[in-house]
């Protein structure tokens, strides 16, 4: 098992420079290794209060059978030891076969520790199905990972909060400008169609004048 130096090393590397699509799947690929597990997650809490574990589509997802699954769990929803954790935001461990729903994973033993920063729920690590039973060790070494990832985690979901924000600001500002793009296009249609009006109503208000004095006033 590498020290907690090296491991913090490596992690707050990945977190600090991979963009937010792969960064929860290539800690979790390092915290595998490092906890001699088969599976496991990496999920953060929303602004909505529910855990998302982006980390799943790459470590779960490819043999799970679980049908209509979600990288989204609400809070409603919490339970089983995983949500105990969030629930009761401390680290758990059983070392005996799980209940799970039909499709999901066999999981024989598994643990995991909340993420939290100051005293708020920010996300969660569990591991499953380690060879040997996991121990007051491992857990001990999560709660020191969970504990300075924390703040690093806060600070990416601060920074991916805000590039959404923008994102999503520049998205109706495009759709706003399109849609003024399109009424200045109607407009110019409106005064182009205006002006030819006008200029045919002179036209034929000439045309009505010569009618009335063919002779142009002889």
């Amino acid at each position: 098992m590498p020290s907690f130096e090296v491991i913090r090393e490596r992690c707050t590397e990945i977190m600090l420079v991979t963009p937010e699509e792969r960064m929860y799947a290539d800690v979790l690929e390092l915290l595998l290794g490092v906890f001699e597990s088969e599976f496991g997650y990496f999920g953060y809490i929303n602004s909505a209060g529910d855990l998302v574990c982006p980390s799943m589509t790459r470590n779960i997802y490819p043999v799970c059978q679980v049908p209509d699954k979600d990288v989204v769990f609400p809070r409603a929803i919490w339970g089983g030891l995983w949500g105990r954790i969030l629930l009761e935001r401390r680290p758990l461990v059983k070392n005996d076969v799980h209940l799970v729903p039909q499709g999901h994973l066999p999981i024989g033993r598994s643990f995991g520790c909340p993420i939290l920063y100051r005293g708020t729920l920010i996300g969660q690590l569990h591991f499953a199905n380690r060879p040997v039973d996991y121990t007051d060790v491992e857990v001990a070494l999560l709660e020191r990972t969970c504990e300075f990832i924390a703040p690093v985690l806060n600070a990416r979901l601060r920074h991916d909060e805000e590039l959404r924000s923008r994102a999503q600001l520049q998205a109706q500002l495009e759709a706003t400008n399109e849609q003024l793009r399109a009424k200045v296009t109607e407009l110019e249609r409106l005064t182009t169609a205006l002006l030819d009006r006008e200029e045919r109503m002179i036209e034929l208000k000439a045309e009505l004048e010569r009618l009335k004095d063919p002779g142009g006033g002889a």
